[in-house]
């Protein structure tokens, strides 16, 4: 079911250590907590999913509720430009948290949809504040990643904006490298996802893939949808 209609009892998440203390994710939001403090905010967090692909996991204009956290499968957000068309403005991999740009709005702006089969953590938004109140640790490590995805977002614009379709594409299946931690970077993603991610064509996409398959920077798999970085340094 889309969005949050379903009043049923969500369980507690069984995962909290992947998503609040893992040096793997990105999230840590339970790090350099006391016992006491971590186990208060291990109380809110819940187990959502499993989400099959394809399917939603909020819609944009559903209320801003909670902050999620991807303990397995990845995860993708789009929103509709004023043409109509579908515009991908992000993946996210195991340890990431979903829905910071919600922070200080009543609606999500955006729909987040599973790529592959996807487990998350809940983190109730207005139990989280209440938290922070008396937790002044946990309030301040919210803040540092808001300012993370802050620079995140401002490095992908700079970054962009001069350059290549085939260097945009090295640095995505770099990131995708880096986070799998795998030779291999596997792509749940379609070519059109991607090309929207980036800011491209499709049509400039398959040329780009094309020049870096035949200047030996990676090969495709494409039985198994999986990309070989031959080249370390571009």
């Amino acid at each position: 079911m889309d969005g949050f209609q379903c009043a049923r009892k969500i369980p507690p998440c069984k995962y909290v250590d992947v998503c609040c203390l893992s040096t793997g994710s990105t999230c840590q939001l339970g790090e350099g907590l006391s016992k006491q403090h971590f186990a208060s905010l291990m109380g809110i967090i819940r187990t959502r999913g499993t989400y099959e692909p394809g399917e939603r996991i909020f819609k944009i204009e559903d209320d801003f509720l909670s902050l999620f956290v991807v303990q397995s499968g990845i995860v993708k957000i789009e929103t509709v430009s004023q043409e109509g068309d579908n515009l991908v403005e992000g993946f996210y991999f195991q340890g990431n948290l979903i829905g910071l740009e919600a922070v200080g709005d009543r609606k999500y702006r955006y729909d987040a949809v599973a790529l592959e089969r996807t487990r998350l953590c809940e983190i109730p938004f207005a139990q989280l504040e209440s938290l922070c109140s008396f937790i002044p640790r946990l309030q301040h490590r919210l803040l540092m990643l808001m300012g993370e995805r802050i620079r995140q977002t401002n490095d992908v614009l700079l970054q962009g904006r001069h350059v290549c379709t085939e260097k945009k594409l090295l640095r995505f299946f770099q990131m995708l490298r880096e986070k799998g931690q795998a030779e291999r970077v596997h792509l749940p993603m379609s070519k059109t996802d991607i090309a929207s991610y980036l800011g491209v064509r499709p049509e400039s996409l398959s040329r780009a893939l094309y020049k870096l398959k035949r200047n030996g920077h990676i090969q495709i798999c494409p039985t198994t949808k999986e990309i070989l970085l031959l080249s370390k340094r571009w």
